[in-house]
């Protein structure tokens, strides 16, 4: 499958709607064992929905089906690279979400005097 512009705006387009549905699963306040779940279980989940669907939908502009049909072999090298960096991506900006929100939950429950957080 030769990339072409509408199927790079087709995998973009699948990184929308992924970063929509993990938005409202962003953890704030939670421990570290929610955001594993997260990275492990509900991202690939996610991914596996909407990159699944724009899989298909290339490799029906790339052949001219008149319907959703998905070819007998392996995905390209490039749909894997897409799906991979993806991943690390959305994994990257779900930690970075928490460790920020986790910080801020920290800072709250410093005490104020200087004094006091010797002790």
């Amino acid at each position: 499958m030769m990339l072409t512009v509408e199927t790079i705006l087709l995998y973009l387009v699948a990184l929308f709607p992924t970063v929509a549905t993990l938005w409202p699963f962003s953890p704030k306040k939670t421990g570290p064992q929610f955001v594993w779940v997260l990275i492990v279980v509900v991202i690939p989940f996610v991914m596996v929905i909407y990159f699944g669907l724009a899989f298909l939908i290339s490799d029906v502009i790339s052949e001219g089906a008149a319907r959703l049909t998905a070819k007998k072999d392996e995905p390209s090298f490039t749909e894997g690279l897409v799906a991979a960096v993806s991943y690390v991506g959305l994994s990257g900006w779900l930690w970075l979400r928490w460790r920020k929100s986790d910080s801020a939950v920290r800072e709250d429950t410093r005490p104020s005097d200087p004094a006091q957080r010797l002790h």
